[in-house]
C-alpha cells in the first residue's frame, strides 16, 4: 500500500514521555478533546522527590484544570529562607505572601515533583486516560503528512503507531532528540551535585529552607516532609566533572558519609545527616537545541533545554512549554488553526529557554567562583555576611527576585498571537504577557479573574461601561466563533451577569475609559486594544483561526481518547 492510500493516522498526537511535561501536555490537549497517546519506556511513575518547587505561573496554569489548590494542599506555600554561616544564623526572610503581586500564589510551593507527576496522572486517569508504562518508542520516520513510530511494549512485542505529531518529552537523554540529528549545543558544568532525602540535626529551622555557603561548597536543605524531613542539595566547586557526559542523569554512587562530607564544609560541621531514604549524585549541563520544532516533530522540557538549578526553573519551564503547545495543537487538530500556528511555539519559548539558561548559568557562575577557595576573594566572603541581611530584609529586591523565579514576567511577542491594538493602551500588562489576576464578583459571589475566563477557547473580556459596547457586534462575534470564544463583561458598576471591580483591575488593565482583551487558552494576552470598537479585534481572530462552515456542530472538541 503506497503513502498516498494509507488510512489516516492512528493518533493525533504521540506523546513521548510521561514525566511533567508530557503529563502537562496530555492535560492540555485533553481539554481540546485531541486524540493522543502517552507512553513512557519506565515500568513506574519516579517516587523520587527530584524537583520541589512549583512557581506561581506553572499553579496558575494547572489551576485551569483544578489542580493548584489541591497542590498547595499537599505542599508547603508558607516558606522563609534562613541564611546560615556555619553555625551562625544571618539572614531570616520570608518568601512568601509579598505584597502587591497580581496572582494568588505568592509563594513558591515546595513539592515533590513525584506528587506533582502523581495529580496530573490523577487528572488523566479520571478522564479515561491510560499512561502506556513500559512502553519505549524504539524508532520513527518523519514525512509529510505523519510520522510513523515504533513502539516496544514491556513483553517485548512491537507496535507500529502513526501519528500527525510525536512530542518528545523524553527528558535530558531524549532518544526522540537524539534520532533527530537535532545538536544539543552548550557545555557541562565542572561541580558534581549531590543531592539526599535525609533526617538532620543541627542550626536548622523547621519548614524553612536553610542555606549554608562557603569555603567552596554550598548546601540547601528544603523543608520536604515526606519521606524525609529534608531535602539536601550539595554542590562542591572542587569536584571535577568525570567526563561521562550524562545530560545530568541521576546515579547512586554516593554514600551517606560522602554527603556528609559535601555538606560539612558550607556548614562548617555544625550539621549531621542521618536515615537517608534516597542519596545520589549528578552532573548538570546547560544547553538548548536550536530549534523546538522540527517538521512533525517537537521538543519540550528536558529534551529541548537543561540549565543550572538555581531558581527552581526546570520542571516549571517545561510545563509552560507542554501549555504553550498544547493549545495551539488542539486548535490545529480541530481545523480552525493553520499548521502555521505551531511555528509559534518556537517563536515564543525557544527565547525564554535561552534566557533562563543564560541568566542561570551567569549567576552560577558568579556564585561558584565567590565561594571558590582561595584567597584573592576573601574580602568578598567577609563582606557577604553583613551585606545579605540587609538587602533581604527590604521588599523590593525580595519581590524582583520572586517575579524572575515564578515566571510570572515572562511575556511573548510581538507574535501572530500577541499583539497590541489601536487605539494602544497607554497602560496596563501588553500583549503577550499574562492576564493578571484579581478578585472580583459576580452576582454578588467572589470569583477570580482566571478562573472567570479560563477555558479551551480565547477569551474575550470587554472592559468600562457595559451599555458603550455595541451589542449587535459582539452578537455576531459570538455567532462567528462559536465555541472558540467566550465573552465576559467586566465593570465597577454592579450589573447582573458581569464581573464587577471596585476600580482596581480596571486601572491595572488601563482599561479604566474602555478597553478589551483577548485571552488565550494558556491564560496569556493575545490582542488589547482601547475604546469599544471590535473591529481590529475581528480582524486579529480571522487572521489566527477560522471556522470551517456556520454549523456550530462544526467546531466542537472532538471525541477524548
Amino acid at each position: 500500500m503506497s503513502r498516498a492510500t494509507m488510512p489516516p493516522p492512528a493518533v493525533d498526537v504521540l506523546i513521548v514521555g510521561a514525566g511533567p511535561t508530557g503529563l502537562a501536555l496530555a492535560a492540555q490537549l485533553q481539554r481540546f478533546g485531541a486524540q493522543y497517546r502517552i507512553v513512557d519506556r519506565s515500568l513506574d511513575r519516579a517516587h523520587e522527590s527530584r524537583a520541589l518547587g512549583v512557581q506561581a505561573r506553572t499553579l496558575e496554569c494547572l489551576d485551569a484544570i483544578g489542580l493548584a489548590d489541591l497542590m498547595v494542599k499537599r505542599g508547603r506555600s508558607s516558606t522563609r529562607a534562613v541564611i546560615h554561616a556555619g553555625a551562625r544564623e544571618i539572614a531570616n526572610v520570608p518568601i512568601a505572601g509579598l505584597e502587591g503581586l497580581d496572582t494568588r500564589y505568592p509563594f513558591i510551593l515546595i513539592l515533590s515533583q513525584a506528587v506533582t507527576e502523581q495529580l496530573l496522572g490523577d487528572y488523566l486517569r479520571s478522564a479515561g486516560v491510560t499512561i502506556d508504562r513500559g512502553t519505549e518508542l524504539i524508532s520513527f520516520t518523519a514525512g509529510d503528512a505523519d510520522v510513523e513510530c515504533v513502539l516496544r511494549d514491556p513483553d517485548g512485542a512491537e507496535e507500529r503507531v502513526r501519528a500527525r505529531y510525536l512530542v518528545a518529552c523524553d527528558g535530558a537523554r531524549s532518544s526522540v532528540r537524539r534520532d533527530s540529528g537535532v545538536a544539543f549545543d552548550g557545555g557541562s558544568y565542572p561541580q558534581t551535585f549531590a543531592l539526599g532525602d535525609v533526617e538532620a540535626s543541627g542550626p536548622l529551622q523547621a519548614g524553612a529552607i536553610n542555606a549554608f555557603a562557603g569555603d567552596g561548597g554550598i548546601a540547601i536543605f528544603f523543608p520536604l516532609g515526606q519521606p524525609t524531613t529534608w531535602r539536601v542539595i550539595a554542590v562542591s566547586a572542587t569536584l571535577a566533572d568525570d567526563g561521562r557526559g550524562d545530560g545530568g542523569a541521576l546515579t547512586s554512587d554516593l554514600s551517606l558519609a560522602e554527603l556528609q562530607s559535601l555538606v560539612d564544609t558550607p556548614a562548617q560541621g555544625s550539621v549531621r545527616l542521618r536515615d537517608p531514604a534516597w542519596v545520589t549524585r549528578f552532573h548538570l549541563h546547560h544547553r538548548q537545541v536550536a530549534h523546538y520544532r522540527i517538521g512533525r516533530i517537537f521538543l519540550a522540557g528536558d529534551a529541548a533545554h537543561i540549565h543550572s538549578p538555581v531558581g527552581a526553573q526546570g520542571m516549571n519551564t517545561g510545563i509552560q512549554d507542554a501549555w504553550n503547545l498544547g493549545w495551539k495543537l488542539g486548535l490545529v487538530l480541530r481545523g480552525v488553526a493553520d499548521d502555521q500556528l505551531l511555528d509559534t511555539y518556537e517563536s515564543e519559548r525557544w527565547p525564554v529557554g535561552r534566557f533562563l539558561l543564560r541568566f542561570t548559568d551567569r549567576l552560577f557562575a558568579t556564585l561558584t567562583r565567590v565561594l571558590a577557595p582561595g584567597r584573592g576573594l576573601s574580602w568578598i566572603r567577609t563582606l557577604v555576611p553583613r551585606v545579605v541581611p540587609f538587602i533581604l530584609r527590604r521588599s523590593w529586591p525580595r519581590s524582583l527576585a520572586f517575579r524572575f523565579a515564578s515566571e510570572l514576567t515572562i511575556r511573548y511577542g510581538p507574535s501572530t498571537v500577541a499583539e497590541d491594538g489601536t487605539p494602544r493602551l497607554r497602560h496596563g500588562p501588553r500583549a503577550g504577557s499574562r492576564l493578571p489576576d484579581r478578585r472580583l464578583t459576580i452576582n454578588g459571589e467572589s470569583v477570580y479573574l482566571q478562573r472567570a475566563v479560563a477555558g479551551a477557547r480565547f477569551s474575550l473580556i470587554l472592559c468600562g461601561d457595559t451599555k458603550a459596547w455595541d451589542g449587535a457586534h459582539v452578537r455576531m462575534l459570538r455567532d462567528e466563533f462559536d465555541s472558540l470564544l467566550g465573552v465576559q463583561y467586566l465593570s465597577s458598576s454592579p450589573t447582573p451577569g458581569v464581573l464587577c471591580d471596585d476600580g482596581a483591575t480596571l486601572r491595572l488593565l488601563g482599561a479604566e475609559h474602555g478597553a478589551q482583551y483577548l485571552v488565550r487558552p494558556d491564560g496569556y494576552i493575545a490582542y488589547r486594544a482601547g475604546g469599544y470598537n471590535l473591529s481590529g479585534l475581528a480582524r486579529f481572530l480571522e487572521r489566527i483561526v477560522h471556522v470551517p462552515s456556520r454549523n456550530p456542530t462544526a467546531i466542537t472538541p472532538l471525541a477524548g481518547p
